[in-house]
């Protein structure tokens, strides 16, 4: 399972990293309020906000199932084929033995588990719901346009034009514009006769 694997608990934490920044990612500056204050003490969704999201959550979703089919990779399919195999006692003991969970988990349960993502990602159903979760904010191009009509109406696209020109105005080919921050010429092998500084 997942901890028999040196790769897969580094691919498994980007599963909640997705899920993370699919809470933050509406948020092209983390100021932007999720509601926005409407009449009589009544809230609205902030639509850039929603916008963000509606272009990031397709992406999650084929993110995470592709995350699961790494990690669990052949144990999806290496499952019995029916319950029934259960109630059969000359197949039941090598499930038991041979289809077992890591950390005492019960084989029942494992196939349980791996049956419940087998239907989420691999079924018939699993691939409509992919193609549902893909589309069903809009058209993928379509809900990019109108994220940026979004951003232009609400000023969130000029604030973002002013942080680029604020990042660029910030240095130039000989380093910083101001004393904010450290030029690395000036911390570079100091004193030391022949060896070329890092701004070289």
């Amino acid at each position: 399972m997942i901890g028999e694997s040196p790769h897969r608990p580094g691919i498994l934490k980007a599963m909640p990293l997705v899920v993370v920044t699919a809470d933050i990612s509406p948020l092209p500056f983390r100021a932007m309020q999720l509601i926005v204050p409407w009449s009589g003490g009544a809230v609205l969704p902030n639509a850039q906000s929603g916008s963000s999201y509606r272009v990031f959550a397709g992406d999650a979703y084929r993110r995470v199932k592709e995350i699961v089919e790494k990690i669990i990779a052949s144990a999806l399919i290496y499952l019995p084929s029916s319950a029934k195999d259960f109630d059969n006692p000359a197949i039941d003991k090598y499930l038991a033995k041979y289809v077992r969970g890591s950390n005492n988990i019960d084989y029942r349960e494992r196939i349980k588990i791996m049956k419940l993502l087998w239907d989420a990602i691999g079924t018939e159903f699993g691939g409509r719901h992919e193609l549902y979760e893909i589309n069903y904010a809009g058209n993928h191009e379509d809900i990019r346009i109108q994220a940026l009509f979004n951003a232009r109406s609400s000023g969130t696209y000029d604030k973002m034009l002013a942080l680029a020109d604020a990042c660029m105005a910030d240095y130039d080919e000989k380093g910083w514009t101001s004393d904010t921050w450290l030029n690395p010429d000036d911390v570079a092998y100091p004193g030391v006769p022949g060896r070329a500084k890092a701004a070289e």
